[in-house]
């Protein structure tokens, strides 16, 4: 939400996740991996089975995923995989 609100940028909440846990692969660079398409269609079905979930990150990955920017797949994503 923080990034749909335009509170942080992706490579600020990875960066804290880096810093607090230092564990695994931050969250957008994830989300990249796994595929924006993939994750949005996740989202999608938690917020048919659970009523109440915000509207915000399901609506930025929409809008990336119109723009063709599903992450590595596509080389661009919440960050940029060039060749």
């Amino acid at each position: 939400m923080v990034v749909e609100e335009g509170v942080a940028a992706p490579e600020d909440v990875d960066g804290m996740w880096t810093i607090f846990t230092a564990a695994g692969i931050p969250p957008f660079r994830l989300m990249d991996r796994v595929g924006l398409d993939v994750v949005l269609n996740i989202e999608e079905h938690y917020a048919s089975v659970r009523a109440g979930l915000p509207e915000g990150p399901r609506k930025l990955l929409h809008q990336f995923v119109d723009e063709g920017k599903l992450g590595v797949k596509s080389g661009h994503g919440f960050y940029d995989y060039p060749d």
